[in-house]
């Protein structure tokens, strides 16, 4: 149920800082009340595992593009390992050579 709106005229209740004019404000009732979910079961939503859900989600949501998505985040996972591997390896040069002296 949504809360009642009344209007109040400004026109009747004028005050230092009304400039008059024709402007109506809503006030806003505080006698809401909420509604019962009655079609609702938790115990048929306990049921519910995070694989079937997701197997759910797999077989008619995400099955277009799930490859697309796969194949650009191995993109990226590949162009962020270059770099760390070759740092790696410039480190382990470094060590070697420090080793040396």
């Amino acid at each position: 149920m949504k809360p009642a709106i009344e209007t109040i005229d400004q026109r009747k209740s004028r005050d230092s800082f009304g400039q008059g004019g024709d402007r109506r404000f809503p006030v806003t009732a505080c006698n809401y009340h909420s509604i019962a979910l009655g079609g609702f079961n938790s115990a048929r939503s306990a049921k519910l595992s995070f694989r079937s859900i997701s197997n759910n989600y797999f077989a008619s949501e995400a099955r277009h593009n799930f490859v697309a998505e796969a194949s650009f985040f191995v993109a990226i996972v590949l162009t962020a390992a270059v770099p760390l591997i070759h740092g790696a390896s410039a480190l382990t040069h470094f060590v070697r050579i420090i080793g040396g002296i």
